[in-house]
């Protein structure tokens, strides 16, 4: 499974997560195999402090093949429905640290 989680900084999963997708100034995408952490990356948001074209940040997304999308709130329902048709699931109303998040994730996946 992977996992990408704005982040309001390039902590990785020491970085709390970003509460909105233009207010995140990285994307850390997570892999998990078996209920295990395999690869941790952080990927410069080029949306930050900008306008989101919704078609845009979903191609972005795809780009990091990440299954989902974690994140306190999406600006519009053209970003969240942009998503779904790439087949990424958005996770909204989530917040703290983000290595404190994935441990429900791990646990999830390992089942």
């Amino acid at each position: 499974m992977i996992i990408a989680f704005a982040s309001k900084n390039h902590l990785g999963l020491n970085s709390d997560l970003g509460s909105n997708i233009s207010q995140s100034e990285y994307i850390t995408v997570v892999e998990i195999e078996g209920g295990k952490l395999k690869k941790v990356t952080n990927v410069e948001n080029v949306f930050f402090k900008q306008e989101v074209d919704a078609v845009a940040f979903a191609e972005f997304i795809k780009e990091t093949k990440a299954e989902k999308l974690v994140v306190s709130s999406v600006e519009n329902a053209d970003i969240a429905n942009e998503l779904l048709k790439g087949n990424v699931l958005v996770q909204e109303g989530s917040a703290g640290r983000i290595a404190d998040m994935l441990k429900t994730f791990q646990n999830i996946e390992a089942r």
